[in-house]
């Protein structure tokens, strides 16, 4: 029987963390079929070991088993691998080192978008486990289900990989596929020029911030840089998104960039190439306002040091 939904997870070296993460796919207690397929980036620990084992006991999990490393060479692996091998009417996502902790997650927010045709996608609340404690999210939402769209997306950030399904047929992942500095946000902006976004405000999973994390220990600058450059290119190339609310978050990652730039100079790092190209055309096209308040903290920074 073709799934109505296809869990979507990529996994890289998470040996420690994966058995919990497919026990948590596993556990979800729905009224309809759903796969899950998982790519692994050619780990070097025992995550391919592990997927297949659980791919003998439960033929519901597609394994895609790199035996070279696609991350390195800037290969996407959702466009190019794990969507279009997806068979559901909807994709779940959630990585390698993620967990979910409600079985009720995937149908509840199924039956919402079924209920609701113009939705095309919805994220839950979650928790953070930094390996010792959790830590609860209050984004002060005022209802149990609140719409997202352009003009209030990231704000506050409350959208994450591990809580997102979506619709399949609204992302167009050609032009996904087509964007050089894709991630997350750019699937929530492909998708939600389709329909609706909605933030159902229960607890279904616990994102986890540890040292082998891809993303949640890299430096501030690579965070706030990489979320510029991908939210720019995207809104470039879907122009209906450039609401005031993301040209303001879009500004608001420009400024903590320069920010963090400014940090390094201060600590007599060396910048990078990319680095210093940033703060040249940040510089180049600021407006006075802003290129004072930069030269202001700059002075301050070399005056402290």
């Amino acid at each position: 029987m073709k799934p109505l939904l296809s869990i979507c997870c990529t996994t890289f070296n998470h040996e420690k963390f994966l058995e919990k993460t497919l026990e948590g796919f596993l556990a979800q207690q729905t009224n309809f079929s759903f796969e899950i397929v998982i790519h692994d980036d050619a780990s070097t620990d025992r995550t391919v070991e592990i997927i297949q084992e659980y791919a003998k006991k439960d033929s519901r999990i597609v394994p895609i088993l790199q035996t070279e490393n696609q991350y390195s060479q800037n290969i996407k692996i959702w466009p190019n691998y794990l969507f279009p091998k997806a068979q559901g009417k909807y994709i779940a996502l959630c990585e390698g080192d993620d967990y979910w902790t409600d079985p009720l997650k995937l149908q509840k927010q199924v039956d919402f978008l079924e209920a609701n045709p113009d939705y095309v996608i919805s994220w839950t609340n979650y928790q953070i486990f930094n390996g010792k404690s959790y830590t609860s999210n209050n984004f002060n939402h005022q209802e149990a289900n609140t719409t997202i769209d352009y003009d209030n997306l990231f704000s506050p950030y409350c959208t994450l990989t591990l809580t997102t399904v979506f619709k399949k047929e609204a992302l167009n992942l050609e032009l996904l596929k087509s964007l050089k500095h894709s991630k997350d946000n750019s699937l929530y902006v492909l998708v939600l020029q389709n329909g609706k976004g909605v933030f159902m405000d229960f607890e279904s999973a616990v994102y986890r911030v540890h040292e082998g994390g891809v993303y949640s220990l890299q430096s501030n600058f690579f965070k706030n840089y990489s979320s510029y450059i991908n939210l720019k290119e995207v809104t470039d190339v879907a122009p209906e998104s450039k609401s005031r609310n993301v040209n303001k978050v879009l500004k608001s990652l420009e400024d903590a960039s320069a920010t963090e730039v400014l940090k390094l100079k201060y600590t007599g790092e060396k910048l990078s190439e990319v680095q210093v190209d940033f703060i040249a055309t940040y510089l180049k096209s600021a407006d006075f306002k802003t290129k004072f308040k930069y030269y202001k903290k700059l002075f301050k920074y070399k005056f402290l040091k």
